[in-house]
Protein backbone atom coordinates (compact mmCIF):
# COMPACT_ATOMS: atom_id res chain seq x y z
CA UNK A 1 0.00 0.00 0.00
CA UNK A 2 1.49 3.30 -1.04
CA UNK A 3 0.99 6.41 1.00
CA UNK A 4 -0.01 9.79 -0.40
CA UNK A 5 3.55 11.10 -0.37
CA UNK A 6 4.74 8.21 -2.58
CA UNK A 7 1.86 8.84 -5.01
CA UNK A 8 2.63 12.57 -5.12
CA UNK A 9 6.31 11.79 -5.61
CA UNK A 10 5.49 9.53 -8.59
CA UNK A 11 3.30 12.28 -10.08
CA UNK A 12 6.11 14.82 -9.68
CA UNK A 13 8.59 12.39 -11.28
CA UNK A 14 6.24 11.91 -14.25
CA UNK A 15 5.88 15.68 -14.66
CA UNK A 16 9.66 16.19 -14.48
CA UNK A 17 10.18 13.44 -17.06
CA UNK A 18 7.65 15.09 -19.38
CA UNK A 19 9.40 18.45 -18.92
CA UNK A 20 12.78 16.92 -19.75
CA UNK A 21 11.32 15.24 -22.84
CA UNK A 22 9.86 18.56 -23.99
CA UNK A 23 13.11 20.47 -23.43
CA UNK A 24 15.44 17.80 -24.82
CA UNK A 25 13.13 16.50 -27.48
CA UNK A 26 11.37 13.18 -27.56
CA UNK A 27 14.02 11.55 -29.68
CA UNK A 28 16.99 9.88 -28.08
CA UNK A 29 20.20 10.05 -30.05
CA UNK A 30 21.97 6.88 -31.03
CA UNK A 31 24.54 6.26 -28.32
CA UNK A 32 27.18 3.60 -28.79
CA UNK A 33 27.29 1.21 -25.85
CA UNK A 34 30.31 -0.93 -25.16
CA UNK A 35 29.32 -4.57 -24.73
CA UNK A 36 32.35 -5.34 -22.59
CA UNK A 37 31.83 -3.07 -19.61
CA UNK A 38 28.43 -1.45 -20.30
CA UNK A 39 29.93 2.04 -20.71
CA UNK A 40 28.24 4.71 -22.81
CA UNK A 41 30.12 7.04 -25.13
CA UNK A 42 28.62 10.51 -25.69
CA UNK A 43 30.09 13.78 -26.80
CA UNK A 44 31.31 16.39 -24.33
CA UNK A 45 28.53 18.74 -25.46
CA UNK A 46 25.83 16.12 -24.72
CA UNK A 47 27.44 15.35 -21.33
CA UNK A 48 27.44 19.05 -20.37
CA UNK A 49 23.80 19.34 -21.46
CA UNK A 50 22.82 16.39 -19.26
CA UNK A 51 24.76 17.82 -16.31
CA UNK A 52 23.09 21.22 -16.76
CA UNK A 53 19.64 19.60 -16.79
CA UNK A 54 20.54 17.60 -13.70
CA UNK A 55 21.58 20.78 -11.86
CA UNK A 56 18.33 22.44 -12.94
CA UNK A 57 16.24 19.53 -11.66
CA UNK A 58 18.07 19.45 -8.33
CA UNK A 59 17.65 23.20 -7.87
CA UNK A 60 13.88 23.16 -8.51
CA UNK A 61 13.21 19.92 -6.63
CA UNK A 62 11.36 19.83 -3.31
CA UNK A 63 14.23 19.42 -0.81
CA UNK A 64 12.13 17.34 1.58
CA UNK A 65 11.21 14.83 -1.10
CA UNK A 66 14.80 14.60 -2.29
CA UNK A 67 15.88 13.94 1.32
CA UNK A 68 13.19 11.25 1.74
CA UNK A 69 14.17 9.62 -1.57
CA UNK A 70 17.83 9.49 -0.60
CA UNK A 71 17.03 8.07 2.85
CA UNK A 72 14.80 5.38 1.36
CA UNK A 73 17.55 4.35 -1.04
CA UNK A 74 20.08 4.27 1.80
CA UNK A 75 17.85 2.22 4.11
CA UNK A 76 18.80 -1.44 4.02
CA UNK A 77 15.84 -2.78 5.98
CA UNK A 78 12.78 -1.91 7.97
CA UNK A 79 12.75 1.06 10.28
CA UNK A 80 13.34 -0.14 13.82
CA UNK A 81 11.13 1.35 16.50
CA UNK A 82 12.77 1.54 19.89
CA UNK A 83 10.97 2.06 23.18
CA UNK A 84 11.99 2.13 26.82
CA UNK A 85 10.42 -0.14 29.41
CA UNK A 86 10.73 0.43 33.13
CA UNK A 87 12.78 -2.07 35.11
CA UNK A 88 12.47 -2.56 38.87
CA UNK A 89 14.61 -5.10 40.76
CA UNK A 90 15.46 -6.90 37.52
CA UNK A 91 11.80 -7.20 36.48
CA UNK A 92 10.07 -5.37 33.63
CA UNK A 93 7.09 -3.17 34.50
CA UNK A 94 4.46 -4.31 31.99
CA UNK A 95 1.36 -2.66 33.46
CA UNK A 96 -0.11 -0.62 36.28
CA UNK A 97 -3.42 0.53 37.69
CA UNK A 98 -4.49 3.18 40.16
CA UNK A 99 -6.07 1.48 43.19
CA UNK A 100 -6.71 4.54 45.34
CA UNK A 101 -6.53 8.29 44.65
CA UNK A 102 -8.07 10.29 47.49
CA UNK A 103 -7.64 13.98 48.27
CA UNK A 104 -6.89 14.64 51.94
CA UNK A 105 -8.64 17.77 53.23
CA UNK A 106 -8.03 19.78 56.37
CA UNK A 107 -10.80 18.98 58.90
CA UNK A 108 -11.61 22.60 59.81
CA UNK A 109 -10.84 24.59 56.64
CA UNK A 110 -11.74 21.99 54.04
CA UNK A 111 -8.68 22.88 51.96
CA UNK A 112 -6.76 20.13 50.23
CA UNK A 113 -3.59 19.35 52.19
CA UNK A 114 -2.44 16.20 50.43
CA UNK A 115 -3.28 13.07 48.51
CA UNK A 116 -3.43 9.40 49.35
CA UNK A 117 -2.55 7.26 46.36
CA UNK A 118 -1.96 3.58 45.83
CA UNK A 119 -0.88 1.85 42.61
CA UNK A 120 -0.62 -1.78 41.57
CA UNK A 121 2.19 -2.69 39.17
CA UNK A 122 2.54 -5.83 37.07
CA UNK A 123 6.12 -7.08 36.95
CA UNK A 124 7.53 -9.62 34.47
CA UNK A 125 10.38 -11.67 35.94
CA UNK A 126 13.22 -13.16 33.88
CA UNK A 127 11.69 -16.63 34.30
CA UNK A 128 8.41 -15.43 32.71
CA UNK A 129 6.30 -15.20 35.86
CA UNK A 130 4.14 -12.14 36.42
CA UNK A 131 3.83 -10.71 39.92
CA UNK A 132 1.94 -7.78 41.42
CA UNK A 133 3.40 -5.03 43.56
CA UNK A 134 1.40 -2.44 45.51
CA UNK A 135 3.04 0.96 45.89
CA UNK A 136 1.91 3.87 48.09
CA UNK A 137 2.31 7.42 46.77
CA UNK A 138 2.90 8.89 43.37
CA UNK A 139 6.53 9.73 44.10
CA UNK A 140 7.40 6.08 44.69
CA UNK A 141 5.37 5.02 41.64
CA UNK A 142 7.16 7.61 39.49
CA UNK A 143 10.57 6.50 40.81
CA UNK A 144 9.85 2.90 39.81
CA UNK A 145 8.67 3.93 36.35
CA UNK A 146 11.48 6.32 35.44
CA UNK A 147 14.63 5.46 37.45
CA UNK A 148 15.81 2.40 35.53
CA UNK A 149 14.72 1.77 31.95
CA UNK A 150 15.72 -0.75 29.28
CA UNK A 151 15.64 -0.19 25.54
CA UNK A 152 13.39 -2.65 23.70
CA UNK A 153 12.35 -3.10 20.08
CA UNK A 154 8.84 -3.12 18.63
CA UNK A 155 8.67 -5.96 16.11
CA UNK A 156 4.94 -6.00 15.42
CA UNK A 157 1.64 -4.38 16.16
CA UNK A 158 -2.03 -5.30 16.04
CA UNK A 159 -5.29 -3.45 16.51
CA UNK A 160 -8.52 -4.91 17.79
CA UNK A 161 -12.06 -4.09 16.74
CA UNK A 162 -12.32 -1.27 19.30
CA UNK A 163 -9.13 0.39 18.02
CA UNK A 164 -6.91 -0.67 20.92
CA UNK A 165 -3.33 -1.17 19.79
CA UNK A 166 -1.13 -3.98 21.10
CA UNK A 167 2.58 -4.12 20.34
CA UNK A 168 4.85 -7.15 20.06
CA UNK A 169 7.88 -6.02 22.04
CA UNK A 170 11.23 -7.79 21.98
CA UNK A 171 12.99 -7.47 25.32
CA UNK A 172 16.79 -7.10 25.55
CA UNK A 173 17.07 -10.78 26.53
CA UNK A 174 15.29 -11.86 23.30
CA UNK A 175 11.85 -12.68 24.74
CA UNK A 176 8.81 -11.29 22.91
CA UNK A 177 5.79 -10.04 24.86
CA UNK A 178 2.51 -8.41 23.90
CA UNK A 179 2.05 -5.00 25.50
CA UNK A 180 -0.75 -2.46 25.33
CA UNK A 181 0.17 0.95 23.95
CA UNK A 182 -0.88 2.48 27.31
CA UNK A 183 2.14 0.91 29.04
CA UNK A 184 4.83 1.94 26.57
CA UNK A 185 6.63 4.95 27.92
Amino acid sequence: MENNQDIKSEEVNKEVKKEVEVRVGNTTPEVPVSAEDGSVNISKQEWEKVQEQLKMLESVADKGRVFNYENQKAATGKKVKKIKLSVWNGKFVIGWATIKDILVKHPTTGMTVGEEQQYELLLLAPDGTISKLKVDGYVRFSDIRYTERAECTIIGQSEDYDGKITFDVQLPDGRVIKLSDRFIN
